[in-house]
């Protein structure tokens, strides 16, 4: 009964800020599938070998059946794999490309909190101003959640939006927050959308269009978007390795599709102030909350990872922020190893595959032991 008022209560404070109804994402960290080993060969050092390596690990999985899609890998502003594997479309053998786009789900909070942080750089915004300040008709428990906490999954507001559903109904503002903002961290798409209902408002532009002029023109990535649902050229996504085509949420999401070229670009544009001052994109990897236990991302029991905004941190001995995404048909990764300015790019459109394991081999081939 407590998950069903705040689900309903959500669509009452959504509704006062515009009068355009807004569904909630349904994108989901893609959390590893077992305890993944630290990397300990030593790595390839000659390009050549170092590029058929790769290739050859990510064609063995699709070959087992538990990989379709595209990847990416790029290291010192050198693309060393830009590769499609399996097929966009089976019925109609369409092959996966680098240009092929999938819906990227979770790796969407990474342009959110993008979008959050230019608004403050125009001065429209403060990530400390609190998200009563930014819509009507807040109820009163909402009242200590700051925009930081929304950014950092900090703010109390449960992710429950399996259970959501579209419409305006009205009920009473009464509620309990999981607990009190700040103080423990605990994973909240609805908070996402919270800010993307904050980028609307403040800057009187649609999420898309926002996203569209501030960032995806600005970085030249042309084959990314706001997903309306209505794409047609976007890899058909596949629930299991038999080809069922899985199932999309009747209400839609305002999720992001992209390619992993374009998701490249926008991994080289965080070295560099095209769109913020670098000192602004330090803060977007900067801990703000503590993830317990490697939840989401790292090693069963682990200690040390936190979230950012938009990104998690794990810890320092093995370098890298990522974030990753699940959504009906689809799997995405993304991993940064910042001081080697090294990336892994991982799209699916086979939702049954683990990228995890996927992405720590290819930094195996990279790296070697990162202790």
């Amino acid at each position: 009964m407590k998950m069903t008022i705040f689900i309903l209560l959500l669509a009452v404070v959504l509704n006062a800020c515009a009068p355009v109804v807004t569904p909630m994402p349904t994108a989901m960290p893609n959390p590893p599938t077992g305890t993944p080993i630290p990397p300990t060969a030593v790595p390839t050092q000659d390009p050549k070998v170092l590029v058929a390596e790769i290739d050859a690990l990510v064609k063995e999985n699709y070959q087992k059946g538990v990989y379709d899609g595209s990847v990416l890998v790029a290291r010192d502003g050198q693309v060393i794999l830009s590769q499609g594997y399996g097929f966009a479309d089976r019925e109609k053998k369409i092959p996966n490309t680098p240009q092929t786009k999938f819906r990227i789900a979770s790796i969407t909070k990474q342009f959110t909190a993008m979008a959050i942080l230019l608004l403050q750089q125009q001065g429209k915004l403060n990530v400390d101003d609190n998200l009563c300040n930014c819509i009507t008709n807040c109820p009163e428990i909402f009242k200590p959640v700051k925009i930081r906490h929304l950014l950092s999954h900090s703010s109390g507001i449960p992710n429950a939006t399996q259970y959501s559903l579209p419409g305006d109904q009205m009920i009473p503002k009464s509620a309990t927050l999981y607990f009190q903002p700040g103080e423990q961290f605990e994973y909240s798409n609805v908070g996402y959308d919270l800010l993307r209902r904050i980028i609307e408002i403040v800057s009187g532009q649609s999420y898309a269009s926002f996203l569209k002029q501030n960032i995806f023109e600005l970085l030249g990535m042309s084959n990314t978007g706001v997903d309306d649902m209505r794409q047609t050229d976007l890899a058909k996504g596949y629930s299991n390795a038999e080809g069922d085509i899985a199932l999309q949420p009747v209400w839609g999401v305002y999720s992001i599709y992209s390619t992993v070229e374009d998701l490249y670009l926008w991994d080289q544009a965080l070295y560099t102030d095209k769109l913020l001052p670098q000192s602004a994109v330090d803060v977007i990897f900067t801990p703000q909350a503590a993830v317990p236990d490697g939840k989401y991302y790292g090693f069963d029991g682990s200690t040390g990872w936190s979230y950012g905004f938009g990104w998690f941190i794990a810890p320092q001995e093995l370098g890298y922020v990522i974030h990753g995404g699940v959504y009906p048909g689809y799997r995405t990764e993304i991993r940064r190893y910042m001081d080697d300015k090294t990336v892994i790019i991982l799209l699916t459109n086979h939702e049954a595959v683990a990228l995890y394991p996927t992405a720590e081999a290819i930094a195996e081939k990279l790296f070697g032991s990162r202790k």
